[in-house]
């Protein structure tokens, strides 16, 4: 996974807490692996993706309603698209995380909604 250009380096740190167990909110591939989208301990409103390897699964069953879809990403030459594993509202709306992130109501509510439904 060491990627510099990812700012995957032996260096590098990340917002999380040794120990601490997250939700996963969405499950992407890239670079061979998989990425767990969960909140992190920044505190953002929005889910961060993170590589797979940092995690310990303790729960690897995957939420009944969520779907399968593939996003195609335009915006980067370096990821043509991503496969992505996720509620319905989120894997087939290809703009969603950015709409999520931007703060647009009809995401932030499906977001709070998914995260509403016990585990």
């Amino acid at each position: 996974m060491l990627d510099s250009k990812w700012g995957l380096t032996r260096d590098a740190s990340f917002p999380l807490a040794i120990g601490k167990e997250y939700v996963v909110y969405a499950i992407t591939v890239v670079k061979d692996a998989f990425w767990y989208y969960l909140l992190d301990e920044h505190d953002l409103p929005y889910p961060v993706w993170y590589p797979s390897p940092l995690f310990q699964v303790s729960d690897g069953s995957i939420p009944a309603h969520w779907v399968v879809n593939y996003v195609s990403n335009e915006a980067s030459s370096d990821r043509t698209g991503a496969s992505l594993i996720t509620f319905k509202e989120w894997a087939n709306d290809p703009f969603f995380y950015e709409r999520l992130v931007e703060g647009e109501a009809g995401a932030v509510a499906a977001f709070q909604n998914e995260r509403n439904i016990p585990s």
